[in-house]
């Protein structure tokens, strides 16, 4: 392990949007963008939960900048909000495409998967992802050879991460 692996959880802690914030930003994000508002019993329809969960967690984001209220209780999210909803929405987008497209990643595993990482990803980080899914998915030849080098090595892959899942399983068992 390098020095610096014992400190980086501490980023991981550090994160300013955490992954429920981050569904909240979007859902905000997304029902203004279909409706022009957003009130807390449209966030808990929208994302079914109590309307008093989505109370909690806009108290918070409010606290943090992220989000506003106004006179007619409708929420809005705030610049600050607002970046980090289109922040999450491009890496989710970024990442769905490279475990999909590029990893070849069942669709819905990926959708999965990106909802896990969205909001973990630094903006360099998610525009370098964007930036080599789109070399890799261009037209480019030693791109195109380069994702068929990588998708014949898939049953290679597949056999090892089955080989350290049943391996992870036996020790369980003991």
């Amino acid at each position: 392990m390098s020095p610096g692996h014992n400190q980086s959880w501490k980023e991981y802690k550090a994160n300013e949007v955490s992954h429920s914030m981050a569904h909240y930003l979007v859902t905000l994000r997304d029902l203004h963008a279909a409706r022009g508002y957003a009130r807390v019993s449209d966030v808990a329809k929208e994302l079914g939960v109590a309307k008093g969960t989505v109370s909690v967690q806009m108290r918070h984001l409010k606290e943090k900048g992220f989000v506003s209220e106004d006179e007619n209780r409708h929420l809005q999210l705030t610049d600050v909000g607002d970046h980090a909803a289109r922040q999450v929405c491009y890496n989710r987008a970024s990442l769905i495409q490279f475990l999909s497209k590029v990893l070849d990643v069942d669709p819905e595993q990926a959708e999965v998967d990106a909802c896990k990482m969205e909001h973990l990803l630094s903006a360099r980080t998610g525009h370098q992802i964007h930036a080599l899914v789109q070399f890799l998915l261009s037209n480019d030849r030693s791109a195109k050879s380069f994702l068929r080098s990588l998708h014949s090595q898939a049953p290679v892959a597949k056999k090892v991460a089955e080989g350290a899942e049943s391996q992870e399983g036996a020790g369980q068992e003991t």
